[in-house]
């Protein structure tokens, strides 16, 4: 009910909504006129790219497909990413098995390799704790006999050492299944048993200017199938601010379907407004000015119920929510004023910056 309304309240992008329904209607198998796999959409903060991914994953599911999304909240690394999207397409496609038991040998090497080596000569914490209760069930120890380990238990200790050394330096070389690799290629395998089922697997990434930094080299190393052949009826959606690298995406780029995300136009502002109750022509005009177009600010200053213009002035506050939204990721406290003062003039450029920010932004212009 809830996605029900959400689309029933969802007003513009049209064109971008039927790119992406139609297309998935389209034979990911044809040679003539194949489906598209890979699409960018790309837009201010707060454009509505979110928004738009919430329709989209609507339509995918609509066509029989399943979904998952991830965005800065999900992702750290490649792992936890791969962990999130998996659990979610567990959800509807049932128990990806074999990605399990990836991801529990990826955390037992991982809990390995955190161990420090132990120095020339001495045993490693965990290799003595495991050889004493070897011995204390009278066990054979591998790389000692039991009557030498009974003699030497360091001895022994340093054995284990040396075979789980051998066995790690093993599982890098192959890329074995303990690493990142690893759950890649597990990772693909669950795509395909699930490609197998349904007819389409969608993979949503939200926020791509930030999750990029963790994710970009190995969607890269996916596409170009490291990891095993990709199913044709997988889809994949990015979303962010910024254009993909050019230099990266080069060999990609007749690929991706560009989905660029400009401001409502004014039509489209009136539409969301009547939508939400605010339908007094001198408060529609208000909002018009103040918000420029853009989603974000329509919808929040909507939010505010506003009969008159007076009453805009007490949404004030979303526009402090909506400029927090634009600037969180800017740590730097410097930085982040400079952004605020070079907001104030309409147009900018090098000197319209070094005027509006001051001294204190000096190096900042790039």
């Amino acid at each position: 009910m809830i996605r029900q309304r959400a689309k029933a309240r969802f007003v513009g992008r049209r064109a971008q909504l039927t790119l992406f329904t139609e297309n998935l209607a389209k034979d990911p198998f044809s040679e003539e006129a194949p489906a598209d796999f890979l699409f960018h959409v790309r837009g201010v903060g707060g454009v509505g790219k979110s928004t738009l991914l919430r329709q989209w994953q609507e339509a995918a599911r609509r066509a029989d497909a399943i979904t998952a999304v991830v965005d800065e909240n999900d992702v750290h690394g490649v792992q936890q990413a791969l962990v999130e999207l998996v659990r979610q397409l567990e959800a509807q496609g049932g128990p990806c098995k074999e990605f399990g038991k990836a991801v529990e040998q990826f955390r037992r090497e991982q809990a390995a390799q955190a161990e420090p080596l132990p120095v020339d000569g001495e045993a490693s914490v965990s290799s003595r704790v495991l050889t004493q209760a070897a011995l204390g069930a009278t066990s054979l120890i591998p790389g000692a006999g039991f009557v030498t380990a009974m003699a030497n238990p360091d001895a022994a200790a340093q054995g284990l050492d040396r075979l789980r050394s051998q066995s790690r330096s093993r599982s890098q070389r192959r890329g074995g299944r303990g690493d990142e690799t690893g759950l890649s290629r597990a990772f693909v395998a669950e795509l395909e048993r699930l490609c197998r089922r349904q007819r389409w697997v969608v993979l949503f990434f939200d926020t791509w200017e930030q999750t990029a930094h963790y994710l970009d080299g190995w969607l890269l190393r996916l596409l170009d199938e490291e990891f095993g052949p990709v199913p044709a009826n997988v889809v994949i959606v990015l979303a962010g601010r910024d254009e993909l690298a050019e230099r990266d995406w080069a060999p990609l780029r007749a690929h991706v379907v560009d989905v660029p995300l400009e401001v409502f136009t004014e039509a489209e502002t009136r539409a969301l407004l009547t939508s939400r109750g605010v339908t007094e022509p001198a408060v529609v005009e208000a909002v018009l000015q103040l918000s420029m177009g853009l989603p974000l600010l329509v919808e929040l200053l909507s939010l505010a119920r506003p009969n008159t213009v007076e009453d805009l002035d007490a949404g004030g506050d979303f526009a402090d929510v909506a400029v927090e939204r634009f600037v969180q990721w800017i740590t730097d406290p410097k930085k982040r004023e400079a952004v605020r003062a070079c907001a104030l003039p309409p147009q900018l450029n090098e000197d319209v910056f070094h005027a509006a920010a001051g001294p204190e932004a000096e190096g900042l212009w790039e």
